[in-house]
């Protein structure tokens, strides 16, 4: 069986965006990491127009669920340079 050229292309073009897929998420990472995240398992990234939770300091937010005295999910919110939206790191712990 021959693979047709489509096809091929789009394998390549999946590869491509794999590779950059985890260079940004490594950069994120260590930027979540450099601020607070070290002890938490980050689980994405995002962009989004309204933050949601309760406001904490320097106009960032922060919407947490407890499971327990010391397990929960939460997304925190940071207010983008020059922009009214919100960067959003999910996390867990």
């Amino acid at each position: 069986m021959k693979v047709p050229k489509e096809i091929a292309e789009k394998a390549n073009e999946y590869e491509m965006f794999r590779k950059k897929t985890g260079q940004l998420g490594a950069e994120l990472i260590a930027w979540a990491n450099e601020n607070g995240f070290e002890d938490f398992c980050v689980e994405g990234f995002g962009v989004a127009q309204e933050p949601v939770g309760e406001e904490q300091i320097d106009g960032e937010y922060c919407d947490q669920t407890m499971y327990g005295e010391d397990t929960g999910y939460g997304t925190y919110y940071y207010p983008i340079e020059g922009s009214t939206q919100y960067m959003w790191v999910g996390y867990s712990f």
